[in-house]
């Protein structure tokens, strides 16, 4: 069961329907642009995030994106018909007004405040990147009485828990099957929405009464149960979406084919085409360390927080991936023959690819070109990757199956769906791997704790000599950042 919040923003409503209006100059004749895939993205995160330094992120990404003028030169057009009227330019005013005033969050922590005085346990469905800014911000104002799990653990976390406990919380929701996960559960999940989500969430609930009605008067089930439905419904369809919001939706749907739809669920920086290096100087230090916006740190209260939050000024330690060069070790040992199957499936696509190839005589660029017209999604340098085996498995399911269709190798064919599932065995484990042992040098940092992870793999005198030797509490001197396409990464 669903139960939402609206949040009446009407400078937000208004910016959205100015960047509506101008999206829509770009798609009608004579331009004919198709979808601007990373636009509809960034809509989609600004509307959700909830941390102010993610949306400045956000920002830098979106002044940085080209897609919309790559497009425009493919249909013969230069860079100066857009002028003033940059769809982009709207978007960057949106993460304007988000970071001055980002209602959503006032809203959340206004919930959050209400049932710890009230006594009333909150559940808040979050990100690891949301969860880390929550735990922060509670921790900062003396905020108690809430727990926080992710997407993927919801199940998990009640069949140790009485959800009739717990005032359930969520302010996102990603695709018509996150609704149907969510509606047809018997307790209450509590959504905080924008009127722009509500609008989607309007459309998912009525193309549910749709299904359920063709379900409910198919001849079939009729015949079957030889009871007839009568139609009950009502022919409204509901509010037509606006392109903005539609394309929103569209995306959602995309990611809900793919196998790390999870992943990127949980952690959002993964859908979007560019990097954020972060390069911090520090006091007293001539070197300085380089992350990317995904990574994290350690505050001067051993709490993990995100690259992106720290400021000048601020006492951090820095996380060395040192440790996550033996993650695929550690998950090997604990589970050899699972991983044994990983390793096999990812040299099966990957061999298929290369047989092709090399019998083929092709350069890489007319093999990529080949890919490209038959639904490919990355560029030269990570198909260069894939060849060398820098790479498991391709992060979306469209790519393996444009390799597939290319390449027409039947053994390969013959155990997609099995391929499929060992590629999504293995990126669950390593995210959860990462992330959980980086919350174990967290844990150990506060209670001198070894955790399953580290105690099965380093003695408490290695990491303690780690920690002081590889890890030390320095201050953050300066920070700069450079954004960086697939190209530059690869």
């Amino acid at each position: 069961m669903i139960e939402t919040t609206v949040i009446e923003n009407e400078s937000l409503s208004s910016l959205i329907d100015d960047y509506d209006n101008v999206l829509s100059t770009f798609i009608r004749p004579p331009y004919n642009v198709q979808h601007i895939y990373s636009y509809s993205i960034y809509l989609g995160r600004l509307l959700k995030t909830i941390d102010k330094s993610q949306v400045k992120e956000l920002k830098e990404r979106i002044a940085f994106n080209r897609e919309l003028e790559k497009k425009l030169e493919q249909q013969g057009y230069c860079e100066s018909v857009l002028h003033k009227n940059h769809p982009k330019y709207v978007l960057e005013r949106i993460a304007e007004l988000l970071i001055g005033d980002n209602t959503k969050t006032k809203k959340l922590f206004e919930l959050l405040s209400q049932n710890s005085r009230n006594r009333i346990m909150t559940l808040v469905i979050a990100n690891n990147d949301d969860a880390d800014f929550i735990y922060k911000t509670a921790d900062d104002i003396k905020l108690t009485n809430f727990s926080i799990t992710r997407y993927s653990k919801i199940d998990q976390f009640f069949k140790k828990a009485d959800p009739d406990d717990y005032f359930i919380l969520d302010y996102s929701l990603d695709g018509f099957n996150d609704f149907l996960k969510y509606h047809n559960y018997d307790f209450t999940i509590n959504l905080i929405f924008y009127l722009q989500e509500k609008e989607i969430f309007d459309s998912f609930f009525k193309k549910y009464q749709r299904e359920l009605e063709e379900e409910l008067t198919s001849p079939i089930r009729e015949a079957l149960t030889g009871i007839k439905y009568p139609v009950i419904s009502s022919k409204d369809e509901g509010k037509t979406l606006s392109t903005a919001i539609q394309s929103i939706v569209d995306n959602t749907e995309n990611y809900r084919d793919e196998d790390d739809f999870v992943s990127i669920k949980e952690n959002p920086g993964l859908s979007t085409p560019e990097k954020i290096l972060y390069y911090v100087f520090y006091e007293k230090e001539s070197y300085c360390d380089q992350m990317d916006s995904n990574e994290y740190v350690f505050d001067q209260k051993d709490r993990p927080l995100r690259i992106g939050q720290v400021r000048q000024g601020d006492k951090i330690r820095v996380y060395i991936e040192r440790f996550n060069a033996d993650l695929f070790e550690i998950a090997a040992e604990e589970d050899p023959e699972t991983f044994t199957s990983i390793e096999y499936y990812s040299n099966l696509w990957r061999d298929a690819l290369l047989d092709y190839y090399r019998s083929n005589g092709m350069s890489i660029d007319v093999l990529h070109s080949k890919l490209e017209g038959i639904g490919l999604s990355v560029q030269v340098p990570t198909l260069r990757n894939y060849l060398d085996g820098a790479i498991k498995f391709p992060k979306r399911l469209r790519d393996l199956k444009a390799i597939s269709k290319l390449v027409g190798n039947e053994n390969l064919n013959s155990q997609m769906q099995d391929l499929l599932r060992y590629k999504r065995i293995y990126n669950g484990v390593m995210i959860a791997l990462g992330r959980n042992l980086k919350e174990e040098i967290r844990s150990y940092l506060q209670t001198k704790k070894l955790g399953s992870i580290l105690k099965d793999k380093f003695t408490e005198e290695t990491v303690n000599n780690f920690i002081e030797t590889k890890m030390p509490l320095m201050t953050v001197r300066e920070i700069k950042t450079r954004i960086i396409t697939e190209d530059e990464l690869l």
